[in-house]
Formats: C-alpha cells, sequence, structure tokens
C-alpha cells in the first residue's frame, strides 16, 4: 500500500519512529509493508535508532522506499487507520458474520455483531496519540527548547497593542482557547476583527466566523481596519479617495498565501455554526492558525438537556479543537443586559464611566470562564476604550489597556502611542 510505504520512508528520512507512537500506530495498522515495520520498531528498541534507509531497502525487495514524503505523519496515519477499518469492516461481513450467524443464537449474534462493530469504532475514532512519556523524552524535549528558540516568532500570534502583546508573554499562543467578553453594542467585532486582521499581517492564516454579520459587512470592517478606509462611504460605495481602494484591492490576488477565510451565515449548513464544522473547516485548511467565532451565543449547541449544559459541552469541544489543530481560538461573548445595567456607573459630568465586565458578570454559562487560557474584557464609550485581563497565564491579571477607538475610520490604537486620527 502507498501509505505505508511513504510514512515508512518518511521515519527512515527524518529518523523519527517516535512519530509512529505518538500517532499509535502499531503492527496492526499494515498488510504488506508490516515486516518492515517490525524490523523498523525492533531495529530501534535494540540499537536505540532508526536504521539507514539502505539497511532496509536492501533487507526488503517489497519495500518502496519513497524520499522526501511531503504528507504528514498525522495525515499518513489516518489514511492507514481508515484503510485497516475498511479492511476489518470487509472481513466482519464477508467472513466472521457469515460464520457465526450458523453457529450463534438470535440474541448471542447480535451482541457479538455490535461488540465488533463497536471495536471498530473505536479504531475508526481513536486519537492518534498515545500521550507522551517524560520519563524517556528527554531527547524531544531538548529539540522542543531549540524550536522555541528558533520559532518563538511563528508560535505567538502578537496582538494590535503593544503592552497587551507584552503582558500576554507574546500574544496569543497557538492552542490557546482566548474568550472575549463584553457589554452589547460596545465594538467587540470590531476589536476581534482587528485582532485578525493583525494576525494576518504577520503571516497566520486565520478562519474567521461572523455568524451575524453578512459576508460584506464583515469584509468592510476588516478594509477599514487594514486600509483606513471609511466604513460608512466604504458600505455606500463613495469613497472619497475611490482610485486609492481600488488600487488596495488588487493586492489581494493569487499571489497571498496566508489565507483569511470568511464565513457567514450564508455559507453555514443549516444546522448553523457547530464544533463540528469548525473542525472540518481545519481539516481542510491546515495553513490556519486563528479561528475567531464572533458570537458563540449564535452557535448551534445542539437540542435535549439544558441550553446552559448544551453550551458548557461546546465551550469543552472547542477547547479540545483548538488544541488538537494548534490554532488560537478567539471566541467572542456578551454579558447579558441585566448585568450590564447593574455596573453602569457615571461621573460628576453625567457621563458614562468605562468599565469592562468582570468574569463573574457573565451568567449564561461558566465553562467558556472556565476553559479559556486567556480572558479579556471590553468596553468602549464615545470614542474611549478599556480592554482589562481578567485571566492569563502570565502574571499580568488586572492589567486594564487604555484605547483610543475611531471605528468609522478603522483606528483603534493603544492610549500611550501617538495617535494616527
Amino acid at each position: 500500500m502507498r501509505e505505508e510505504s511513504q510514512i515508512l520512508s518518511k521515519v527512515l528520512d527524518e529518523r523519527n519512529f517516535l512519530a509512529l507512537r505518538q500517532q499509535n500506530i502499531t503492527e496492526e495498522d499494515f498488510t504488506s509493508q508490516r515486516p518492515v515495520f517490525e524490523f523498523i520498531r525492533d531495529y530501534v528498541k535494540e540499537y536505540q535508532e532508526t536504521p539507514d534507509y539502505r539497511t532496509v531497502v536492501e533487507k526488503f525487495e517489497q519495500f518502496d522506499y519513497q524520499p522526501e514524503v511531503a504528507n504528514t505523519f498525522k495525515y499518513l496515519s489516518k489514511s492507514i487507520k481508515s484503510k485497516r477499518v475498511k479492511r476489518g469492516s470487509f472481513d466482519l461481513l464477508q467472513k466472521k458474520a457469515s460464520e457465526n450467524f450458523g453457529k450463534m443464537e438470535g440474541t448471542e449474534f447480535i451482541n457479538w455483531m455490535a461488540n465488533e462493530v463497536v471495536a471498530l469504532q473505536q479504531v475508526a475514532n481513536e486519537g492518534t496519540s498515545t500521550g507522551t512519556n517524560i520519563a524517556v523524552n528527554g531527547a524531544e524535549r531538548k529539540e522542543w527548547y531549540n524550536e522555541n528558540k528558533e520559532k518563538r516568532s511563528y508560535t505567538f500570534i502578537p496582538t494590535p497593542y503593544q503592552s497587551l502583546t507584552k503582558w500576554l508573554g507574546g500574544g496569543f499562543e497557538l492552542g490557546d482557547y482566548i474568550l472575549l467578553l463584553a457589554f452589547t453594542n460596545r465594538g467587540k467585532t470590531w476589536i476581534a476583527t482587528q485582532l485578525g486582521q493583525t494576525a494576518w499581517r504577520n503571516g497566520f492564516g486565520v478562519i474567521h466566523y461572523s455568524p451575524e454579520l453578512s459576508k460584506k459587512q464583515t469584509t468592510y470592517r476588516w478594509e477599514t481596519l487594514d486600509g483606513h478606509y471609511n466604513n460608512v462611504d466604504l458600505r455606500r460605495g463613495q469613497l472619497d479617495n475611490e482610485d486609492e481602494y481600488l488600487a488596495y484591492l488588487d493586492t489581494f490576488d493569487e499571489s497571498n498565501e496566508t489565507p483569511y477565510i470568511v464565513k457567514t451565515m450564508e455559507d453555514l449548513p443549516s444546522t448553523g455554526l457547530t464544533v463540528e464544522t469548525i473542525e472540518s473547516d481545519l481539516q481542510q485548511n491546515p495553513n490556519v492558525q486563528m479561528v475567531i467565532i464572533d458570537g458563540f451565543n449564535l452557535m448551534s449547541h445542539g437540542k435535549g438537556q439544558s441550553l446552559r449544559n448544551n453550551m458548557s459541552t461546546t465551550s469543552r469541544r472547542l477547547r479540545q479543537v483548538f488544541g488538537k489543530y494548534e490554532v488560537a481560538g478567539l471566541v467572542v461573548h456578551q454579558t447579558n443586559a441585566s448585568s450590564e445595567k447593574e455596573n453602569s456607573e457615571e461621573d460628576d459630568e453625567g457621563l458614562r464611566i468605562v468599565k469592562p465586565p468582570k468574569l463573574t458578570d457573565y451568567s449564561e454559562t461558566n465553562a467558556v470562564t472556565q476553559d479559556c487560557a486567556t480572558a479579556l474584557t471590553f468596553d468602549q464609550h464615545d470614542g474611549f476604550g478599556k480592554i482589562s485581563i481578567e485571566k492569563a497565564r502570565e502574571p499580568s491579571v488586572g492589567n486594564v489597556l487604555d484605547l483610543h477607538c475611531d471605528f468609522n475610520r478603522g483606528y483603534i490604537n493603544e492610549a500611550l502611542v501617538t495617535d494616527q486620527f
């Protein structure tokens, strides 16, 4: 089988048999190349290193060595597992079922059949990772550390605000769940969009789910933040700097390899935005490192039980998906109306005080605040905004960032930085 030869060739090229253990690949997953797998496994066990590919080629004439395999271990492992399930299903239906049908009573046969199917389901749905034995992987952890030194800029997504990036230890780490919480109609969608736009400008692919806004509305906001084109004039087709804008659009073509994918209600299935949809999109777009869900309450949380329980389940599953695919997941949510009313304050001149909500102000489900690695809360009024760090791994909880906000012209600036508007 092609995938069997490819994955073993990749092991030999990269001298990395550990990758197969991490993907839970065993001799049961192989057919024609099973002797080759067993030889490499036993060689590593005896000599503590992967054999040279020439040793393997010389020993096994049936082994089709393929240098420089581009597919990942994860992809090849999934393909091999899928074929194993298909073989098992054929064997079950064509051989075992026929043999046991005549030997077993009805109830016994059905129970046996059910157990066989469950066993195949477990192979099909099992996680590919067997975990990490830190008692024996010192060499691997050295590689981690050296990669951290060399590739730190590729594992942390910077924010648009210098102080916030510093407070978060470099930005949003890939694999993390980030919560952005705000009162209704305070500009949280603008903040989320700017976070995505900044990620893309720094070379990180983005999928941006906006179940509330249309595709044009979402894109126009992005363009306003990216190019500072007046949002009202942009939506009306009345820009004063129209020629500049059209030239700007000419830069968005097939030469841009980093994607920024916008998905709104017209792009989603009739069931709405689900965790399954997000995971499917990530499987199809491996060059995405950031997911924005602009409206957690607008997701489809399933039927039955209580909404609170279903939302909790969605949040837990999102946390797993973000970690599994190593993407920074930004989940945008709003506090309820009663919380906003209770926290509304005015100064001596009767002006509303800008005061980001606390995590305790949120009551629909505690799961989102428990599951996230980073929680930011936001408030804005009359061009003055504040972002508060309510949860973080770094010792920065309680830090508040002051912002000057001109959403219509696409300027959201840290107040300490010289304003551009």
